[in-house]
């Protein structure tokens, strides 16, 4: 396997992303296409404290990327939220997606107690519980959560 980079929040530039923000619309998603608009205008630029923005790279192209925030929906400041996690397609199912997660649940653990997320396709689904997500919970805007407060990443 190629070897695959983690970096936190990077020099942003859209245009290392063009072709992710492509791919998912062309899937269905808008969320990467949100995630740059947002931080374009300054809405959602994941850098107040406890929020960080990840990418994947592989021979210095984006193959992935994945957001962390203070929960918008909770009123908690000890409630993170995984936000916007995308794998370009060839990528899926090698591991990407997990190193991306593993290193935003250690940033995580750093200032929340838990992690919230909301997807609705049954592929992410499955992905976040193997992760160790629980989908228990009547929570208004979250299908998934993590008790940081129980995972050991030392």
């Amino acid at each position: 396997m190629q070897h695959i980079h983690i970096a936190k929040n990077f020099e942003f530039d859209e245009g290392l992303i063009i072709h992710l923000i492509e791919e998912s619309l062309s899937q269905g998603f808008q969320f990467v296409e949100r995630l740059v608009r947002d931080y374009r205008n300054g809405y959602n630029c994941f850098d107040k404290v406890g929020e960080a923005l990840f990418i994947a790279s592989s021979q210095e192209r984006a193959i992935g990327i994945c957001g962390l925030n203070r929960d918008p929906y909770f009123n908690d400041p000890k409630v993170g939220r995984l936000r916007h996690l995308y794998v370009e397609s060839v990528w899926r199912g090698k591991g990407v997606g997990c190193l991306l997660v593993d290193r935003l649940i250690y940033e995580a653990s750093q200032h929340y107690q838990l992690l919230t997320l909301r997807t609705d396709t049954p592929a992410a689904d499955r992905f976040y519980q193997k992760l160790g997500f629980k989908t228990q919970g009547n929570w208004q805007h979250t299908t998934h959560h993590l008790q940081l407060s129980e995972i050991d990443c030392a």
